[in-house]
């Protein structure tokens, strides 16, 4: 694994911050998710983007043994 140092607009690292933590994610993790997002062909497709973020959650959820705590009930989903 490569290790990368940048250098960013503070607004930008402060979205990027954002959005790891609505996704449940390490910066790290969500910025490799967005990186290989945007070198699939097609990539800079927002459906893309968001095929591969669920991709990795997927993953993630799965390599923890598929658990259920907090998750919600499809009732609870449709009745919103």
């Amino acid at each position: 694994m490569t290790v990368l140092t940048l250098s960013m607009d503070d607004g930008l690292a402060a979205e990027v911050e954002e959005q790891a933590v609505r996704y449940g994610l390490p910066v790290e993790e969500y910025v490799a998710r967005v990186l290989r997002a945007a070198q699939t062909p097609g990539g800079a497709d927002r459906e893309v983007r968001a095929q591969e973020l669920a991709r990795g959650a997927f993953q993630q959820w799965n390599a923890a043994g598929r658990p259920e705590e907090g998750a919600m009930s499809m009732a609870e989903v449709f009745s919103r």
